[in-house]
């Protein structure tokens, strides 16, 4: 079953609904609260799916934050707090010290503090983060006909990483052309090695935009969950950055699938009226 089977079969098999303003089927869950609306939003990551083996403690602990506050920038909400659960395997003091100072470092780039969480045995490192947030104007999914389809940032970066990572999987390149690659494409690497969730640039949308999203499994899917939308080539190119395009050129991969595919890039796709 894919995902998006899994989440059907719960949707069709819970029948007992709550106050809630917005369930299942969004970046949060809504709850309406006094004036405002409170967000929540959850969710789980394993070693051996979600984080790269290049990736250092710290930079696993920045990563959860990461997309965990992520979903709170695409509702356009304000972070207020998050709880991180710690399924931990056998490690070291050091590894779980780097870890934890990048969960702290990430809590302090978004202005969203720790306040909770869990710790358990696992036979691989699971960490599960849960983020609260709350706005006055909910953003949700669901644009319409004759808005315009906008993007905060590039994408197709995180495909290129990712990429990289392949064909030194596959072994189609050297352990030095590896590491050359690496060198040669900072601004790819550091995309899947230090994302960025888009909080401020969330905030300042909120007035002005009819849908939102993050993208978290890629454009081609956020563009059918946000509105069942398609983009032309033309435009899409606009969105690739240089060093996207000289990458895909050099190792005969098409751009337009690398961007369309491009997951976990955490940037806001959205739409606004004309």
């Amino acid at each position: 079953m894919t995902e998006l089977d899994v989440i059907k079969t719960i949707l069709n098999n819970i029948t007992y609904r709550g106050d809630e303003v917005k369930g299942i089927g969004d970046d949060c869950a809504v709850f309406k609260v006094g004036d405002s609306y409170l967000t929540v939003t959850s969710d789980m990551m394993f070693r051996s799916t979600h984080f790269p083996d290049i990736l250092t403690p710290f930079q696993i602990g920045m990563r959860v934050v990461t997309a965990t506050v992520s979903d709170i920038a695409a509702m356009c909400a304000k972070p207020l707090g998050i709880l991180i659960s710690m399924g931990l395997p056998k490690v070291e003091r050091g590894f779980l010290l780097d870890l934890i100072q990048g969960i702290d470092h990430g809590c302090k780039r978004y202005s969203c503090p720790l306040v909770g969480g869990d710790t358990d045995k696992a036979k691989e490192l699971t960490l599960c983060g849960t983020a609260l947030g709350i706005t006055d104007n909910p953003v949700y999914r669901g644009g319409k006909v004759g808005e315009d389809i906008m993007l905060t940032y590039n994408v197709g970066r995180v495909y290129c990483a990712l990429e990289i990572l392949r064909m030194r999987d596959r072994g189609e390149i050297s352990r030095e052309t590896f590491h050359n690659l690496w060198e040669e494409y900072p601004d790819i690497m550091k995309k899947l090695l230090e994302p960025t969730a888009r909080v401020k640039e969330g905030l300042l949308l909120n007035r002005y935009v009819g849908s939102c999203c993050d993208i978290s499994d890629g454009l081609k899917k956020e563009l059918f969950y946000i509105g069942n939308f398609e983009i032309s080539s033309k435009k899409l190119l606009r969105a690739i950055p240089k060093d996207v395009i000289e990458f895909c050129d050099r190792f005969q991969i098409d751009p337009i699938h690398a961007a369309l595919n491009s997951g976990e890039e955490f940037e806001l796709l959205f739409t606004t009226r004309r």
